[in-house]
């Protein structure tokens, strides 16, 4: 699956990773980025995982082509677009098999091409690592502000203490806490005892040069941090919040019909708060369903989708933690 990696040799290199069986017609490779000097933590940064989050691939990439080796302790392994088949046809999922692969970790070599490309992360890096970085974006379906949450523990070589300074470290305003899942890259390096940090920001099928930028500084900030690369940027001292995130700070649609926004993403909103319209799809009425805030808090995502079905995610908050 991977073709010419050798973690440990000194300075820059690139290897192939190369496309598993049935993937599809056109798709063909993808690089992996490994960046060796000296003794140091090693950080494994991924993105793509979602074909249709393009923010982390074009930053990763960038980063990849950019960092020298002299800036790095350590090593520093960077996959710009894991589901490769997926981001070749800017779609969420790759089509081959239908397979959401942040929900397949850690993998299987002998699966299907979704699980072959997870089991290159989850059973060939993970087990080189020390923190785990995962980039997405709002997609295609969602907008996001720029976030970040974590996980780890005390069996971790980057443990709760320091991971929570790495993370204020990022600049961004928000860091989320929520319950992880198994099956995700960051649930799966957990259960290994690796600790991970997941990025979120942008979205809606577009590309806006700020959400890059700050998706980039983030990321270099964070990276100096965690001691793997020399710092570019001037450190930010943490100003934002702390927030928990739950079933109950989730919204989705009571029926099928036509969302109307009325906040913006950054908001803070209040327990039954009118956030949305939902308009009616068909009949002889142009009556509404308003669609109240479960909990307060600051909103967080959107969906960027205007045509939604009964259930669908329409938004959802984070509450500030005391």
């Amino acid at each position: 699956m991977l073709t010419g990696f050798d973690p440990d040799r000194p300075g820059k290199h690139f290897c192939e990773i190369a496309v598993p069986q049935g993937a599809g017609p056109g798709v063909v490779a993808e690089s992996l980025c490994c960046i060796r000097n000296g003794d140091g933590p090693t950080v494994v940064l991924t993105g793509g995982i979602h074909g249709d989050e393009y923010e982390p691939q074009i930053v990763l990439r960038g980063l990849a082509a950019s960092i020298a080796p002299h800036e790095v302790t350590g090593r520093l392994i960077i996959v710009p677009s894991l589901n490769f088949p997926a981001s070749q046809t800017g779609r969420r999922i790759a089509g081959a098999d239908g397979k959401n692969m942040n929900r397949v970790f850690p993998g299987n070599a002998g699966g299907t091409p979704t699980e072959q490309l997870a089991a290159v992360l989850g059973q060939q890096l993970f087990g080189l690592a020390d923190l785990l970085i995962d980039a997405h974006a709002g997609g295609r379906d969602a907008t996001v502000v720029p976030m970040i949450f974590g996980f780890s523990n005390d069996r971790c070589k980057v443990g709760p203490a320091a991971l929570k300074r790495i993370m204020e470290s990022w600049g961004y305003r928000y860091i989320e806490h929520v319950g992880g899942i198994d099956t995700t890259a960051c649930g799966a390096a957990f259960r290994a005892d690796i600790a991970s940090i997941e990025i979120e920001g942008g979205g809606g099928g577009r590309l806006d040069p700020s959400e890059l930028a700050i998706m980039r500084d983030g990321i270099l900030r964070g990276l100096a941090a965690a001691g793997v690369l020399a710092p570019r940027l001037t450190p930010i001292a943490f100003q934002g919040v702390h927030l928990s995130v739950g079933a109950a700070n989730q919204v989705v649609a009571p029926a099928a019909g036509l969302i109307e926004h009325l906040c913006r993403i950054g908001d803070i909103v209040a327990t039954g708060q009118v956030i949305a319209r939902l308009h009616p799809l068909a009949g002889s009425t142009a009556d509404a369903i308003d669609i109240a805030c479960p909990k307060e808090g600051h909103l967080l995502r959107q969906t960027h989708s205007v045509h939604v079905a009964k259930g669908q995610f329409v938004a959802n908050t984070g509450s500030a933690m005391a």
